[in-house]
Formats: structure tokens, sequence, C-alpha cells
């Protein structure tokens, strides 16, 4: 269990070692899925889902001027995705709603379909939907399982989430696929109930999430009530601005109130800094993962982090820890810090 107020940061790189893309691989994903060839008005190449969403949405005016408008749009991404940094620049830089339709629908089907190829859609042999937990022996949510059991009876199952929030940059919803099914398989509860305890751990989402798995499937199985395009408007990309006051003041709460901050697979982008900026607690230490980057770079970040938490205004050192290694070894590295009490 969680004995320091925490609060874990999800970037892209928390999720790529599950199979999730991001970067370049996001990118050519999305290429695939807006390259549409027809072949007597049949989409030939492309995603069909896609597709037959959009016919639905112009269905009824029968408008296919408008279709053939958004499928340029789509066009539009794919010819220049191959010069883009990411689909958020690419979709900032275009400032086509069209184009940005197109693009959020294809980031959730390349999310969806990702999920059904990562390693929460591998399912025990002759156990229907139970997940198997074995493939998560070497990944940091097997070890975020043992850190959050710690302490904890069945009795006191309540109380797993107790100083916890999570702050999660990604669409994909592959943590809350996970986490109910390995509380249900420790404390012997069914998946549903451990699904409800779910509720008491408040994950906040800037930036959306690719459908509430209530209403639509992991894998994007099980489609009731909520469409492709709805989902796909409900997201926002990075250079967008986050206008839901309510849940931006959640998000500063939880750091305001932070004994420990913890980044995971962050890229740091100053947009996302800027996103989290708030004053923390004069005790308050940061720790991240900085796999892949250069030292000189770490120090630049290190002062931003400094910034966007307020911290240097303490005239102290800053406790800000970079460290150039995966989520799993973070964890297996850190384990006494993480599961230490306030100011150890």
């Amino acid at each position: 269990m969680f004995r320091a107020k925490t609060v874990l940061v999800l970037g892209a790189g928390a999720s790529v070692d599950l199979g999730l893309p991001m970067g370049d691989a996001l990118l050519k994903d999305i290429r695939t899925l807006l390259s549409f060839h027809f072949d007597f008005s049949r989409p030939k190449k492309g995603d069909v889902a896609i597709f037959e969403e959009l016919q639905q949405r112009f269905r009824e005016d029968h408008n296919n001027d408008r279709l053939n408008s958004y499928l340029m749009a789509g066009r539009k991404i794919v010819d220049a995705s191959e010069q883009a940094m990411s689909i958020d620049n690419l979709v900032d830089a275009l400032e086509d709603e069209e184009a940005s339709f197109m693009a959020k629908m294809a980031i959730v089907r390349a999310i969806h379909q990702a999920e059904s190829a990562s390693l929460c859609a591998k399912r025990l042999h002759g156990r229907g939907e139970e997940l198997d937990l074995s493939v998560f022996s070497d990944h940091w949510y097997s070890s975020l399982s043992k850190l959050l059991f710690e302490g904890i009876r069945r009795s006191t199952v309540d109380d797993i989430f107790n100083n916890l929030q999570i702050i999660n940059f990604n669409y994909d919803r592959c943590l809350e696929e996970y986490l109910p099914a390995s509380i249900a398989k420790y404390f012997g509860m069914r998946k549903d109930e451990a699904f409800e305890l779910l509720g008491d751990l408040p994950i906040h989402r800037p930036y959306g999430i690719a459908g509430d798995l209530g209403e639509v499937g992991f894998g994007g199985k099980r489609r009731r009530g909520s469409s492709l395009s709805a989902v796909a408007e409900a997201i926002h990309t990075f250079t967008e601005q986050v206008t839901d006051q309510e849940a931006l003041q959640q998000i500063h709460g939880a750091i305001l109130t932070a004994d420990r901050i913890v980044f995971l697979g962050f890229a740091f982008h100053r947009q996302n800094l800027k996103l989290l900026e708030t004053q923390t607690q004069d005790h308050v230490a940061v720790l991240a993962t900085a796999y892949g980057i250069s030292s000189s770079d770490q120090s630049v970040i290190e002062k931003e982090v400094a910034e966007t938490f307020q911290i240097s205004d303490y005239g102290k050192i800053p406790d800000i820890s970079l460290m150039n290694m995966k989520c799993a070894d973070f964890f297996r590295e850190n384990w006494r810090t993480l599961t230490a009490g306030p100011n150890s």
C-alpha cells in the first residue's frame, strides 16, 4: 500500500511495453487506417469501421459531398504524416476541423486495435474472459499490484487505493482492464466486485479516454450506446487546450496535496508540464523514468519540472530524481522509496 500521498503521472512510455503504439508507430497505424482506396464504393484499403461511421453520419441527408470532404481531410493527414513529429503536432498544424475529426477517429481505432493485441488481451485458455496475469510478471503493472496489496487483507480491501491518484495522459484502458482482474485474483473476489473498487481510485484523464469500458469493450468490442464518432469527439490531442476547469482543478488538487509525484514513461512535453503547473508541498519528492533521455536534456527537464511545481521558490535544492530506466526497472530499484511514508 502507499503510505505517502502519491500521484502517478503516466505517459506513452508507460503503455508501450504492453503493446500500445507511440510516436512514429501511432502515425504509421493512422496512415494505414486513413489510406482509403475503393472498389465499387467499398473500401479496398483503409479502415472499414471509420468509413461506415462516416456513412452513418451523413446518411440522413444523403450528403456525399460532405462524406468525400472528410475522406479528403483524411488524405491530408496521410500525405503529411511522413513529415510530422506526431499526430498531435500535425492536427495542430493543419488547422482543419475535418482533418482533426478524422485523426481522432483514427487514433481511437488504432488504440482499440492495439488493445486487442496487447498483454491485456491475453486470456487463460479455457477460462473465457479471465486475464492471463502471468504475462505481466516482468511488467510494472505486476509491481504496482504487489505494492498495492502489501499490508492489505480481504477485510480491508476497501483501503487498497488509499493515498494514490493517477494522472493518465494516454487514451488506452489497459490499467482499468488489468487492475480489477489482478485484485479479483489475489483476494478471491468476483471481477465485478473488484471493478467497483476501481471507482475509489481517482484516475484523471486530461486528454480523454478511448471509450468508457462499460460502453465500449476493451479492444473496441461489445460496442453499446457509444459510437466511434462520439468517442473520437470526446478526446483531445495534446496541442489542444484543455478547457474542463473542474478536471484541471482535480489534477491540481492531486498535485498540491502529494508527498510524492512519480512520472512513468513521460516525455515531459512542455504543453503537458504546463497543464500540471501548480505549487506543491515544500517536502514533495519527484521521481521519474527518463529512459533514453540524454544527461544534458535531463538537466533541462529537472529545471522545468522545478518551475512547473514551483519547487525552486522554496530556496532549497529541489528533490527531483530522473532515472535512465524503464518503468519495470524503476519499480524494482525504488521499492522502499515508493512504499515509504511522507518525509522519508
